[in-house]
């Protein structure tokens, strides 16, 4: 059985056919993602001394406060990923 040859997608362009990414991935996301990125770390030090200083309501206002900027880390992965 005789089977066609695929070109290669380096060719696409010979027969009109343009090799572009279906989706264009916004520039300011990188910036956003290390923005978060410094806001974990920095909010990590923030419980650090709320545990050092014993001080039980701020180490849950961190914690929580942290548990959301994960998960805004995760969904701005989540974006870039796709």
């Amino acid at each position: 059985m005789k089977q066609n040859k695929m070109t290669a997608p380096v060719l696409a362009h010979r027969n009109g056919q343009k090799n572009e990414p279906t989706q264009k991935l916004n520039p300011i996301v990188p910036y956003l993602r290390d923005g978060v990125k410094t806001a974990c770390v920095t909010l990590s030090l923030y419980i650090a001394a709320a545990v050092a200083a014993l001080n039980l309501p701020a180490l849950l206002v961190g914690v929580l406060v942290l548990n959301a900027l994960l998960g805004v880390w995760f969904a701005l992965d989540e974006e870039v990923a796709s």
